[in-house]
């Protein structure tokens, strides 16, 4: 039976409360020798895990969605038959973002055809005014 509830399963893993660390980006996850060995929790995928709040938990935010996470340190408690999984904080995932780089694409070609229009454009106003110039020395 677990002593310390079922809050979150993590890459399939059932884990207990997830502690925030005393370093900024850093926590303490903990896990029931009952629930995990200690080969499971290092093959967890922790630079994107899969991370699922479990039915009835209470234990506050867990990790920060979005984010894949360093694996910094394991440490197991006899006493307790608990495993503390130590991450902090590596990289943020933002998701799919192919949009939002076609729209930067699109927006950078538009960017190019106005260059070139001004570049067209000062072109123009040199070669009038060169016109100009001309034509008043020729009449005066």
């Amino acid at each position: 039976m677990s002593t310390y509830g079922k809050h979150w399963k993590i890459d399939g893993l059932i884990s207990g409360p997830i502690l925030e660390g005393r370093e900024n980006g850093s926590y303490r996850i903990l896990f029931e020798r009952e629930h995990a060995s200690l080969d499971q929790i290092e093959a967890v995928h922790w630079d994107h895990p899969s991370i699922q709040r479990l039915p009835g938990c209470r234990a506050g935010n867990g990790l920060p969605e979005g984010y894949g996470f360093t694996l910094v340190d394991i440490e197991y408690q006899h006493s307790t038959q608990v495993f503390f999984a130590k991450v902090k904080t590596a990289k943020q995932y933002l998701g799919d973002v192919t949009g939002y780089q076609a729209q930067i694409d699109e927006l950078t070609a538009q960017i190019s055809g106005l260059s070139d229009t001004a570049q067209e454009a000062e072109t123009l106003k040199n070669d009038l005014t060169s016109a100009y110039v001309e034509g008043v020395e020729q009449h005066g």
